[in-house]
C-alpha cells in the first residue's frame, strides 16, 4: 500500500508530493493529476521529471496518450516484484555451508514461529493468513531479508507474537 500526501496546490501545474518511499513529481491537468512512476529522495529531482513529464504531454500533444502512456508504466513497475524462491533443493544453515568450502551458496529467509516453519502465508487467492509446516524444506522461502521481514512484522501484528527470521542457504548449481 502506498500513501501519497498530496499538497493544496492552487494554480500550480508542476508541483511535488511526498509518499512513503519518497518524492514523486506530479503534473495537474484539468481532467487529471499525473505522477511520475520512479520515486525520488529529494523534492528538486521530483519537480524536475514532473517538469520533463509536463514537456512529454506537451510534445505528444494529447493528453490521453500521455495517460496511457504512463499507466502502462505503472503496470509494468507493479508486476516486476520479486519472485519467491522456489522450493527446490535443500536449506543448508551456516555451519552445514562452512563443511562445504568449494561450493556456492544463495541466501534465503525463513519465517518461523513457534508451531513450525510458515509455509504459505497472506496469501489472497486461498484467504489464506498463515499456514505452517514441520519440514523445513516445505518452508516458504525470501531471496529479499526486507520483504521477509516485512512480511513477519505483519503476521507479529495481525497473527501475534512468536515469528522470528532464520537465515538458510540453497546450494547453487
Amino acid at each position: 500500500m502506498l500513501t501519497v500526501w498530496v499538497p493544496d496546490t492552487e494554480g500550480k501545474e508542476v508541483f511535488t508530493a511526498k509518499t512513503d518511499s519518497g518524492y514523486v513529481g506530479c503534473v495537474k491537468t484539468n481532467e487529471c493529476i499525473l505522477m511520475t512512476t520512479k520515486f525520488f529522495n529529494k523534492p528538486l529531482e521530483a519537480a524536475n521529471a514532473a517538469r520533463k513529464l509536463k514537456k512529454q504531454m506537451r510534445e505528444k500533444g494529447t493528453l490521453t496518450a500521455s495517460v496511457n502512456l504512463i499507466s502502462k508504466k505503472i503496470v509494468k513497475e507493479k508486476t516486476k516484484l520479486k519472485s519467491q524462491v522456489k522450493l527446490t533443493g535443500r536449506l543448508y544453515t551456516t555451519s552445514d555451508t562452512e563443511a562445504m568450502p568449494l561450493l556456492s551458496f544463495q541466501e534465503v529467509w525463513v519465517i518461523t514461529h513457534p508451531k513450525g516453519y510458515v509455509s504459505d502465508c497472506l496469501n489472497k487467492q486461498k484467504k489464506r493468513l498463515v499456514a505452517f509446516t514441520n519440514e523445513r524444506e516445505k518452508a516458504m522461502r525470501f531471496q529479499d531479508h526486507e520483504e521477509a521481514k516485512r512480511i513477519m512484522r505483519t503476521l507479529k501484528g495481525v497473527v501475534g507474537p512468536g515469528f522470528n527470521l532464520l537465515r538458510f542457504f540453497l546450494k547453487q548449481k
